[in-house]
């Protein structure tokens, strides 16, 4: 099946390239620079020179492919008009019965505390992901036209990457420090493990609407820094930075050109969901009796490649 993909070099969009590539299916991919595009030869998909901006060549992508999987995330002032037209564009080139995938993320629930939250809660975005539920909106809107799926991964992490990855380094460098008291809790999910729910979804005929994407109970954000702490040779002893402090610190972070990674939230919150329930998402990839999206192994055993 021929599947394009947009953010096909980032960290979440690279493991789906290659399960879509281990799936057998022909993956374009767009890509705005050489290394861009050397990356995704070496995956095993074709690049496709351009970016979020370049609405004909969106048009022209998904006009001849089966399936699109929009991955990318533009950091730049107009970030959310952006995204807006290169969804729009997508969609409306995309031939009927085809599929398009949405990558979204569990800060659309917004804290919730202890909750179970499904698929079907009500939103309370944080309000850096207050546009978000639009943009869902928007793509789930085209069925049945088109298959659409929505997917709202936890934090994503394994083999270095992620926010999980990002404090490994910044704990390599001295004393890790986290904002509040670490007791809000993150539901998470292996990269690997999240791809193989991109790759359900795409093959499977039925899927369709919201999937929740994490591997069961949420963890303390103080867990995962001095689970970071020791895989960076430390002995997991944390620092604490308060709340007004770190909401001071980011704004900073940014005129110096500092960013987070990924379609994720910066680690500077307060926010937690108490446990996203991944019900559809169980269903979506279920196969010879075995639920393929979830890793069994706990977080700290692989926060970066060296562990």
């Amino acid at each position: 099946m021929p599947v394009f993909i947009t953010g096909g070099t980032g960290y979440v969009g690279a493991s789906v390239v290659r399960e879509l590539r281990r799936r057998t299916h022909v993956v374009r991919a767009l890509a705005r620079s050489d290394s861009a595009e050397r990356k995704l030869r070496e995956l095993g998909a074709e690049p496709v020179r351009g970016e979020l901006r370049d609405l004909d060549t969106l048009r022209a992508q998904a006009a001849g492919a089966d399936a699109v999987v929009h991955c990318a995330f533009d950091y730049s002032a107009e970030t959310v008009a952006l995204e807006r037209a290169a969804l729009e564009a997508l969609l409306s080139a995309l031939r009927p019965g085809r599929a398009f995938v949405y990558t979204s993320g569990v800060w659309v629930y917004g804290s919730r505390g202890d909750a179970v939250v499904a698929e079907d809660a009500p939103l309370r975005p944080l309000e850096i992901v207050a546009w978000r539920p639009a943009h869902e909106q928007l793509v789930l809107a085209q069925d049945p036209q088109l298959r659409t799926v929505a997917i709202r991964p936890g934090i994503v992490y394994g083999d270095g990457g992620g926010i999980p990855g990002g404090l490994v380094a910044q704990a390599a460098k001295g004393t890790l420090r986290i904002a509040g008291d670490g007791a809000n809790r993150w539901p998470t999910v292996r990269h690997d493990a999240l791809a193989e729910l991109y790759g359900a979804v795409v093959d499977g005929r039925v899927a369709r609407g919201v999937y929740n994407a994490t591997r069961g109970a949420s963890v303390p954000y103080l867990e995962i820094a001095r689970a970071a702490s020791r895989a960076a040779g430390g002995d997991g002893r944390i620092a604490h930075l308060a709340l007004e402090d770190a909401r001071a610190v980011r704004p900073l972070r940014r005129r110096a050109g500092l960013r987070p990674a990924g379609r994720q939230r910066p680690s500077g919150s307060r926010a937690g969901v108490g446990a996203a329930s991944s019900h559809a998402a169980r269903r979506a990839v279920q196969h010879d009796g075995r639920l393929a999206v979830f890793d069994s192994r706990p977080w700290r055993e692989s926060p970066n490649p060296s562990q």
